[in-house]
């Protein structure tokens, strides 16, 4: 299961992607990531209010604290992965995972044993909101390409973060990826004293930071609030002096996706 989040952490897996997963994990899981991305779902266990009921439940939360938590974490299976203590003992693997969760016993131990990232995907499965399909080769556009883009949230314990494009009056949610630059102390240092909203693990921080991201293409999704994925995107640095007005809007990276 942790290497299955650590490959969907990255946007949409790209075939090349899945085939570096695939070679890391054993066949049974192998097999089984590939018939999630290909569309096949479990059966769907419990809705998100049931699952953080549970999770309220074996962790004794008070009701008026999980109305606090649920005003900053609106989404109730994201919610339900972070009120979990730390993972202890042995992680299950997806196949494992998936075999295993058919009631609230055994989901209960199976986030136990995942870290939030984890038990996030494993909510998304057990309520059958999970919607992440591989890039086919045959529609995955080749077009390598760079664009600007704008931090608005950060996960200082993963690290993580999430970058938006402008559109309208608005910042649009582009892409959320780890943070892989000789810089990132530094910017976790930032974020640290410019925090203007807490959101469980997230940080909100005010949307001045310019980053340049890196990917090899751009399908379509509607899901998202972009309308696109970006596929194998990462980041490549941090313009410490670019102003967030020069960002180029949403609609400008919108004319390379077919």
């Amino acid at each position: 299961m942790i290497r299955f989040a650590q490959l969907l952490a990255q946007g949409t897996p790209t075939p090349d992607a899945f085939a570096a997963y695939a070679a890391q994990v054993g066949p049974q899981d192998a097999q089984a990531a590939q018939r999630l991305l290909s569309g096949e779902r479990p059966k769907r266990l419990a809705s998100a209010t049931t699952l953080l009921d549970w999770v309220a439940q074996a962790t004794d939360t008070p009701a008026f604290l999980l109305e606090a938590c649920a005003k900053t974490c609106p989404d109730k299976a994201e919610l339900a992965a972070l009120l979990l203590p730390p993972a202890t003992g042995q992680a299950p693997t997806l196949a494992q995972a998936l075999d295993s969760l058919t009631s609230a016993q055994d989901y209960l131990a199976l986030a136990r044993g995942l870290p939030p990232e984890a038990r996030l995907i494993l909510n998304r499965l057990a309520t059958g909101t999970f919607r992440t399909k591989l890039s086919p080769p045959s529609t995955t556009p080749q077009t390598p390409g760079t664009c600007l883009a704008i931090l608005t949230l950060i996960d200082p314990s993963t690290p993580e973060a999430t970058f938006a494009l402008p559109h309208g009056a608005s910042l649009v949610p582009l892409t959320r990826l780890r943070l892989t630059l000789a810089e990132t102390p530094t910017l976790l240092a930032w974020a640290r004293a410019n925090v203007t909203d807490r959101f469980g693990p997230l940080r909100q921080v005010p949307p001045t930071q310019v980053f340049e991201l890196a990917f090899d293409g751009i399908t379509q999704n509607a899901r998202r609030k972009s309308g696109i994925d970006l596929v194998g995107a990462r980041v490549t640095a941090w313009l410490q002096t670019a102003n967030a007005d020069d960002v180029p809007p949403l609609s400008a990276l919108l004319t390379q996706c077919p």
